[in-house]
C-alpha cells in the first residue's frame, strides 16, 4: 500500500507532467503538418505552421526546417537570422553536424541579403522623436545604423509632439538609405474651440432659417428730433401767449367799446397771436406725444436721415429728412 504523501506527491508529478507531453504532442502536428505544406510548395502556410510548432517547443529540427522555409519563401534575412539560431542550439547540444550544416546554409545567404538604413541628421533627432517602421518602434540605436530585411514593402513613420508627422513607403528590393527630413511643425490650435465648435459646417441637406427680424429701436433719431420739435414748439407757444397777453392789456378798451383805430389793430393781433399760441401748443403737445409712443413701441431699425433747423427769426424748427 502506498503511503499518502507518496500518493499526493505522484498525482501531482503526473498532473505537472501531463501540459508538457500535450504540448510537445501540439508542436510535433504542427511540425508534420509544416513539412507537408513545405513539400506541397505552400512557403507561406509552411512557415506558418513551423513557427507555431517553434513557439511551442523549440527544437533543433524545427529551427532547421523553418530556417529552410523562409529561404524557399524568399525571404533571406529570416533564414539567416533562423540559420544562426539553429547554430547555436546544435552547439549547446553537441550536435556537431547540424551545427556545421546551419552555418553552411547561413553563409550561402549572406551575399542576398539586403540593408535598409533610417538616417536621421543630428539637428533632425527633436525631443520625442519617434520612428516606427510597419507599426513597430525602431530603437533609437538603430537610427542611422543598416537593419537587414527581408525584401518588400515597408511603411515608415516619424513623429514628435508638436510636429506633423513623416510617413513614406519603401520597396526594399536592394540597400536602401531612407533620410528622416525636418519635421515641420504643427499649425497652432484654435485657442477657443468651444467658439469654434458653436460655429459647425452648415449642413447642407438642411435648409437655412431665414434671419430674425430686426429688433426695434427706442433710441432713434426721429424719436429725439420729434420731442424737440415737440418742446420747441410748446416754448414758441408760451412766448406767443405771452405775448398776447401784454397786446390786450395794452389795447384794452373800455366798456364802450374800442373807440380808436389803433386799438382796433392792437386787438386783431392780440387775438392772432393768441391763434398761433394755441396752434403751437397742440402741434408741440401732438410731437412730444407721438415721441413717447415711439419711445414705448420702437422703432424699425433701418437708415435714417434727420435735419432739424431754426426757422427765421426764431419763430420754430423745421425738421427735414425720412423716416
Amino acid at each position: 500500500m502506498i503511503a499518502p504523501s507518496r500518493a499526493v506527491i505522484a498525482l501531482v508529478a503526473c498532473a505537472l507532467a501531463a501540459p508538457a507531453r500535450a504540448q510537445t504532442a501540439e508542436a510535433e502536428v504542427l511540425f508534420r503538418e509544416g513539412r507537408q505544406l513545405l513539400a506541397d510548395g505552400d512557403f507561406a502556410a509552411a512557415c506558418a505552421k513551423l513557427e507555431a510548432s517553434e513557439r511551442l517547443d523549440a527544437a533543433i529540427g524545427t529551427e532547421l526546417n523553418l530556417a529552410d522555409c523562409f529561404d524557399r519563401a524568399g525571404k533571406p534575412a529570416s533564414a539567416w537570422a533562423m540559420f544562426a539560431k539553429a547554430e547555436q542550439t546544435a552547439k549547446r547540444r553537441g550536435d556537431t553536424k547540424r551545427a556545421v550544416e546551419a552555418r553552411r546554409r547561413g553563409s550561402e545567404l549572406v551575399s542576398k541579403l539586403v540593408y535598409l538604413t533610417v538616417a536621421v541628421a543630428d539637428d533632425h533627432q527633436l525631443d520625442g522623436l519617434v520612428i516606427e517602421r510597419d507599426g513597430t518602434r525602431v530603437d533609437r540605436v538603430l537610427w542611422n545604423q543598416r537593419m537587414v530585411l527581408d525584401p518588400g514593402n515597408y511603411k515608415l513613420a516619424a513623429s514628435a509632439p508638436g510636429h506633423l508627422t513623416w510617413r513614406a513607403t519603401i520597396a526594399l528590393s536592394e540597400n536602401r538609405t531612407i533620410e528622416v527630413p525636418a519635421l515641420e511643425r504643427a499649425p497652432i490650435e484654435n485657442p477657443f474651440p468651444a467658439a469654434a465648435e458653436s460655429h459647425p459646417e452648415p449642413d447642407p441637406d438642411v435648409q437655412p432659417q431665414p434671419p430674425p427680424e430686426p429688433r426695434p429701436l427706442r433710441f432713434t433719431a426721429a424719436t429725439i428730433s420729434l420731442a424737440v420739435v415737440g418742446l420747441g414748439a410748446i416754448a414758441a407757444g408760451a412766448g406767443f401767449g405771452d405775448i398776447s397777453q401784454e397786446l390786450v392789456a395794452r389795447a384794452r378798451c373800455d366798456s364802450a367799446g374800442c373807440a380808436t383805430p389803433l386799438a382796433v389793430d392792437e386787438n386783431h393781433r392780440a387775438r392772432r397771436d393768441a391763434f398761433v399760441a394755441d396752434g403751437a401748443f397742440v402741434a408741440g403737445g401732438l410731437a412730444i406725444a407721438t415721441s413717447a409712443v415711439l419711445w414705448l413701441v420702437g422703432w424699425p431699425a433701418r437708415a435714417e436721415h434727420v435735419s432739424v433747423v431754426p426757422l427765421a427769426r426764431g419763430a420754430g424748427l423745421a425738421v427735414g429728412g425720412h423716416f
